[in-house]
């Protein structure tokens, strides 16, 4: 039997597709099974995670909260990790070049920065890594993307729109991706859009940011990039496919957690569900938590999402007058507490993820804060909830989440940049593990 520090631990892969061999149901259900075992606590990672990443983000995030646990309790805790193919691909290139915008964008030493195209090396790059997560879909693309950067007429961008059109597939029901997929689908229509769309990627993002994010990022009331040019453009329409199937693929294994393993346990006694994401993560066990019907025996007691790049809309009822969040049936279910953490210390949720969730590239709205359409849960926390659904904890590491509530942290103290980590991954330090403790205890 395989452990995570003191707690019984069993991997649970899934392919793309959300696919899982049928066997892991049955040995997870063994496990809960032994005797005086209480609790089950399923842990995802998010996107650029590889298995062994994974060991490590759940094995420090678990002996931390192991810390202030008892050992008996952490015995009878049974942990599931979850394994889903989340590559490591670079983030959103124009994030590492937004700088002071006002009288011309500044580079370090005070002279005029260069603006400029990417180059071949990086380009190349970026399209082998698309090629990697898309497969034969994203091998016909990049071969469009590569002419396209050449020449970015009427006709290759139209190639080039359709064939990512193609890549993307059918969003279903999933609002946050209808809203990702709908410029895409529109500018199929014909060549003219198609150009407009890449056109408009072709300049530099200029954004006004909200004083709280500018301030947590060291940046002014309004940034520009350094990137500029055709393959830019290529290269960022890319990056918002790519995204799009981040958070494909993890809303189909969320939904695959629930539908293939969690509500096909045969539990001889109670146990407590506790689902706890990352990143990507965090959208995943939201999905799964969304499908979640009742299970005989199994009790949902907790949701437990850090830094979580979704949309800070996903849990509403109603956004606007007809439309709802990507996952509304979460808030309510769970016995116990729902705990979100959120700073604009995240680069990762607060510039990079409203960058590459927006081809309209909008610059009259600030990004990143709790007022962008385009805004991450991990960023802002949740938007757009009921009247007392949601309790905010704005201290700094005084945990105290309440039963049946939205429970927000503001985790501007605690989930930060260090040497080794940016904040955006720092969820495994000792302040997370106690609330993770908090949460299970």
């Amino acid at each position: 039997m395989d452990t995570l520090g003191p707690s019984p631990f069993l991997w649970l892969e899934f392919d793309k597709d959300g696919v899982i061999d049928p066997a892991l149901t049955g040995k997870l259900a063994a496990l809960l099974n032994q005797p005086d075992m209480t609790d089950l606590v399923v842990m995802s990672h998010g996107w650029k995670n590889t298995k062994d990443n994974a060991r490590t983000l759940y094995g420090t995030l678990w002996a931390n909260a192991c810390k202030k646990l008892s050992p008996d309790k952490t015995r009878h805790i049974v942990v599931a990790g979850v394994v889903w193919p989340a590559k490591a691909y670079r983030t959103d290139f124009d994030e590492q070049t937004l700088v002071t915008a006002g009288g011309g964008a500044q580079a370090a030493g005070g002279t005029a920065a260069d603006i400029k195209d990417i180059d071949d090396q990086v380009f190349n790059q970026v399209l082998a890594d698309f090629e990697d997560l898309f497969g034969p879909d994203g091998a016909a693309t990049t071969e469009k993307a590569r002419a396209a950067a050449k020449t970015l007429d009427e006709t290759t961008s139209l190639f080039l729109v359709r064939k990512g059109n193609e890549a993307l597939g059918s969003p279903g029901d999933d609002t946050e991706l209808k809203a990702d997929a709908e410029p895409i689908a529109l500018a199929t229509e014909d060549a003219n859009s198609a150009k407009v769309l890449m056109e408009g990627l072709v300049p530099p993002p200029t954004f006004k940011i909200e004083s709280s994010v500018g301030k947590a990022q060291g940046l002014g009331d309004v940034v520009s990039g350094l990137i500029s040019g055709p393959r830019a453009a290529v290269a960022r329409f890319l990056n918002q496919l790519t995204y799009y199937e981040m958070k494909n693929r993890a809303g189909i294994v969320g939904e695959a957690l629930t539908k293939s393993v969690l509500s096909k346990l045969v539990l001889q006694r109670p146990i407590r569900l506790h689902l706890v994401g990352h990143s990507f993560g965090a959208r995943l066990v939201s999905a799964a938590a969304n499908e979640l019907a009742p299970v005989p025996k199994l009790e949902f007691f907790s949701l437990t999402l850090l830094q979580g790049a979704f949309s800070h809309n996903g849990f509403a009822k109603e956004i606007k007058p007809g439309l709802a969040g990507a996952f509304p049936n979460v808030v309510g279910k769970p016995t116990g507490p729902i705990c979100i953490t959120h700073t604009h210390n995240d680069l990762a949720c607060t510039l990079a993820y409203a960058l590459a969730s927006r081809l309209s590239r909008d610059i009259s709205k600030s990004i990143g804060d709790a007022n962008d359409a385009f805004g991450a849960m991990g960023a802002n926390g949740p938007q757009h909830l009921k009247a007392g659904q949601a309790v905010a904890d704005d201290t700094d590491t005084v945990f105290a989440p309440q039963s049946g509530k939205v429970n927000t942290f503001l985790a501007d103290k605690y989930i930060i940049k260090t040497e080794t980590l940016d904040a955006h991954n720092n969820v495994t330090n000792e302040d997370v593990g106690r609330l993770l403790a908090k949460i299970v205890g």
